[in-house]
């Protein structure tokens, strides 16, 4: 079978040609600000996750007059969408949706293909996301092609469309669908982290050394720790962005990225001698904002002389800026001396368990009725309150919930970290990213005024 062949089409300058370039194998097409620079339909191999596609880049959808040069660059999209297994409509999220949007939209669905919708330039939630359903689209998927977010909903989009077949191009695991823990070590520079993978392995497989920055690529390792099949990727140092001046090391430095989005476990590499920085809590918000499991591992412990006061301080750290993943594990480890490197690998396997778990229904709503009624929502102008009514898992990895309540837009943060800190404590999810969706409840009775 070939590989299934993906178009993106949509509006001029909604970012089709940065898609293009983010979701390639090798950069080819040329993006500017001004509308209109695509005119022919490139063609490229695409990857994402453990899927290869052929990726077709399409000139700027526009209405125009027969013969003119916007509809010849139509016609090239047309051909593009006849061609290809799966359309991708993409709209421009901070323009919202346009006329011309609405039109194409009616003339994809025509086409009877597999499409889907990409809300480009949105860095966090879609706004306005009801807008984008008028377009008779399923879900809106939102990403930033510029920055390299929400890959991963782009990727589960596609794969619920993609043949069987489609994934025997794999040639990254899969962390969702891998039969083996994908577990990707990740820090500052001269942490530690070659090192480590060579205790694990027993001999020495990655080049180290004092000079910080001999890794320059992901390097990725087999392995099998008591019947657990493991995937070991050593990656480049991450030093703050305003010091990230070289092209290889920028380089480095977005491969170090895309592993861990591609990750099923993340182990931060911090060194005991140096102390916390910022960038190693910037390391772990990354890990934690794309939804990957955590695990803190302390290397170069035995030089560590006043080991109370460094555990005090790191518990005051951790606390403090990263809350959202109360109780994360910390391992206090040699990777030189082989001190307690298993105790991390028995840490990933753990926590990987717990990234994979399933709540029932029935208990979350126990639990649920339990927090309400021991902290109920504030009332409301009116004395209309805030009630939260049901809830269920969605998905897992990580676990993610929807819950339903009559005025979801009135939960406030504080309320929402409440159950959320309640939730690790009943359900025994410590150090695992856990995602809460609010919606607004139907009312049985509206039908019926």
């Amino acid at each position: 079978m070939n590989k299934i062949v993906i178009a993106l089409v949509g509006r001029p300058n909604v970012g089709k040609s940065t898609l293009f370039n983010r979701l390639s194998i090798r950069k080819k097409a040329i993006v500017h600000d001004m509308p209109g620079v695509t005119r022919d339909r490139k063609y490229g191999e695409g990857r994402i996750g453990p899927l290869e596609f052929m990726l077709i880049d399409t000139p700027g959808l526009e209405e125009s007059e027969e013969g003119k040069l916007e509809q010849r660059m139509m016609l090239q999209t047309m051909e593009a969408i006849a061609e290809a297994d799966i359309v991708c409509l993409i709209v421009d999220g901070i323009k919202g949706v346009t006329p011309a949007d609405k039109f194409f939209a009616s003339m994809i669905r025509k086409t009877s293909k597999n499409y889907l919708l990409i809300v480009n330039k949105c860095e966090k939630a879609i706004p306005n996301q009801q807008e984008y359903y008028k377009l008779g689209f399923k879900d809106p998927i939102p990403l930033s092609a510029e920055h390299g977010t929400g890959m991963m909903n782009l990727y589960e989009a596609i794969e619920e469309m993609a043949p069987p077949e489609a994934f025997k191009f794999a040639t990254i695991p899969d962390p969702i669908k891998a039969d083996c823990v994908q577990i990707v070590i990740a820090g500052r520079p001269n942490s530690g982290k070659s090192t480590f993978v060579n205790a694990i392995i027993g001999f020495e497989r990655l080049l180290t050394g004092p000079e910080a920055g001999i890794t320059r690529e992901s390097i990725e390792i087999d392995w099998e720790y008591n019947n657990h099949k493991l995937k070991l990727i050593d990656t480049a140092g991450l030093r703050k962005k305003g010091n990230v001046k070289e092209s290889l090391e920028k380089l480095s430095t977005g491969d170090t990225i895309g592993s861990i989005k591609y990750a099923n476990t993340v182990v931060l590499m911090i060194d005991a001698q140096v102390p916390l920085e910022h960038q190693d809590l910037n390391i772990a918000s990354h890990v934690i904002s794309e939804g990957r499991s955590i695990i803190i591992a302390i290397n170069k412990w035995d030089l560590i002389e006043k080991r109370a006061e460094f555990k005090e301080e790191l518990e005051y750290q951790l606390k403090n800026h990263l809350p959202q993943v109360k109780g994360v594990p910390v391992v206090y480890m040699s990777a030189l001396n082989k001190s307690n490197v298993h105790m991390v690998l028995e840490e990933c396997i753990k926590i990987y368990g717990l990234w994979n778990k399933k709540i029932s229904t029935s208990k979350l709503n126990e639990w649920l009725g339990f927090m309400t009624e021991a902290h109920p929502l504030p009332l409301q102008k009116g004395g209309k309150r805030v009630r939260i009514k049901y809830m269920t898992q969605i998905k897992t990895r990580p676990p993610t919930f929807k819950l339903f309540s009559n005025l979801p837009e009135k939960i406030t943060e504080s309320y929402k970290r409440y159950l959320m800190n309640n939730m690790r404590d009943a359900f025994d999810l410590p150090g695992v990213p856990i995602r809460f969706f609010f919606d607004k409840s139907d009312n049985p009775y509206a039908s019926k005024k």
